[in-house]
């Protein structure tokens, strides 16, 4: 069972939830389509991309990733500029097998070696919100797996029939998150490592 997030998470949830985190240089846009299962009119970007550093997930060399862009038909710009080559670091969690998604639009600019947040990201670090580098990011999601793998342990150790019949889930957006202030729907189960694959039932659409 999916769990669906109806707030925007913060930055330590955003670790813990997408499924790769890399840092992209160059970005080709292959196709733009209208996105009809948006509630507002946008158009849905294909990108192809190379990581030049794998953060997060494992290394699969070119990924495709999906997002829509802002702004009208003929004038729409993209998070993922591919008319701007400097570095930047997204979030992703997969749309399909062999696609995508930036998670909750978690695509930030790279200046050297520090990650650009935006306003509307809410860093909860305890005592460290600001600036975040590369090097913080490395450890902080290297944290995200032990805990993860800590909470595991404990379930197969208190409940080990229960730990068998648990699959891993996937932590999905609704399709117009809200507004910052409410909670997350609460997993049914740990989730080792982040999110797990979407299933086959069908891809999430993307979020803005």
């Amino acid at each position: 069972m999916a769990t669906y997030l109806t707030t925007t998470p913060t930055l330590l949830q955003r670790i813990r939830d997408c499924q790769a985190v890399v840092v992209l240089r160059e970005r080709i846009l292959e196709s733009v389509t209208p996105d009809h299962e948006a509630r507002v009119v946008r158009q849905l970007g294909t990108f192809r991309a190379t990581p030049v550093e794998v953060l997060k997930g494992g290394d699969e060399g070119e990924l495709t990733i999906r997002m829509p862009g802002t702004g009208p038909a003929d004038q729409v710009a993209w998070q993922l500029s591919p008319e701007d080559d400097g570095p930047q670091v997204a979030f992703l969690v997969r749309e399909s097998r062999t696609s995508w998604v930036p998670y909750f639009s978690s695509v930030f600019p790279l200046d050297g070696e520090t990650v650009l947040l935006p306003q509307d990201v809410e860093d909860d670090r305890p005592g460290e919100e600001g600036s975040l580098d590369l090097t913080a990011l490395r450890a902080l999601i290297a944290q995200a797996a032990e805990e993860a793998r800590e909470q595991e342990t404990r379930m197969w150790e208190a409940e080990p029939e229960t730990a068998a019949r648990t699959e891993p889930h996937p932590v999905l957006e609704t399709p117009e998150a809200p507004a910052p202030g409410g909670t997350a729907a609460a997993p049914d189960a740990p989730d080792p490592g982040g999110a797990s694959a979407a299933p086959d039932a069908g891809p999430e659409a993307p979020e803005a």
